[in-house]
């Protein structure tokens, strides 16, 4: 329910146009951007598919989110992007794991819920802090959750033996803690931004130069104009380093 709400969002804000600038970055334009959220949205309607008797996936939460992750991490390229993002997935995974491991998020609302928020977050910044490019952070985030709840599944199976039901990927909110958590990164990655360019403005404002009385003051702004254009393209190319 809390995916499907914020993805209701996401959508809208595409459709006006208030995301052009954020997938631009990515290189993916705001009609792709769009037909994925639609994507999501309706896999999340179908029932989950299960094959073998025993073993249950997710469209929503395993197949469609596996595959853009991956697509994600190819478009990468072989780059410390893509390290940024293997490492971050990993980091994800791990936050994944243990947080519903000590939560556990089946049969209970209460937990379930409180297992997607502690990921959602706790997932989402750390996204932003090692990927620190948008599609290294989405790569992490996609590829991460998906990584952990198999552990997961993994884990239940064959270290508490529980055998008799079924092996379910993808579920017990994956879905919702994929959106949350890719929500949080994308956020906290322009709030980055956004300080780091208030930042390097402000350190860049132009600065009268000492004068006596009776003299024009003088200020060195076509200096410090081409700092802060080189700065802002030094910063362009750090964190936004999404696309060559």
């Amino acid at each position: 329910m809390i995916g499907m709400i914020l993805l209701a969002a996401i959508a809208v804000m595409i459709f006006f146009g208030l995301t052009d600038r954020f997938f631009s970055k990515m290189g993916v334009a705001n009609w792709v951007a769009f037909l994925i959220v639609l994507a999501f949205a309706v896999a999340a309607v179908f029932p989950p598919l299960v094959t073998g008797g025993n073993v249950s996936f997710s469209y929503a939460g395993f197949f469609l989110p596996l595959l853009l992750g991956v697509v994600a991490m190819f478009a990468l390229g072989a780059n410390s992007s893509l390290l940024r993002a293997i490492v971050g997935a990993m980091a994800i995974a791990g936050i994944t794991v243990a947080s519903r491991i000590a939560v556990p998020p089946a049969g209970n609302y209460g937990n379930a819920v409180a297992s997607i928020l502690i990921v959602g977050f706790a997932g989402g910044i750390t996204a932003f802090i090692i990927g620190q490019g948008r599609l290294a952070m989405l790569a992490s985030v996609l590829c991460g959750v998906v990584l952990g709840d198999f552990i997961c599944a993994m884990l239940f199976r064959f270290v508490t033996g529980a055998t008799g039901t079924l092996f379910m990927l993808g579920q017990n909110g994956i879905f919702d803690t994929l959106i949350v958590t890719a929500l949080v990164g994308g956020i906290s990655l322009e709030i980055g931004n956004l300080i780091r360019r208030s930042v390097t403005s402000r350190q860049s404002a132009p600065v009268a130069v000492q004068f006596e009385a009776g003299e024009d003051v003088k200020f060195d702004s076509e200096e410090k104009r081409t700092s802060i254009d080189e700065e802002d393209d030094l910063f362009e190319d750090y964190f936004n380093d999404d696309v060559d």
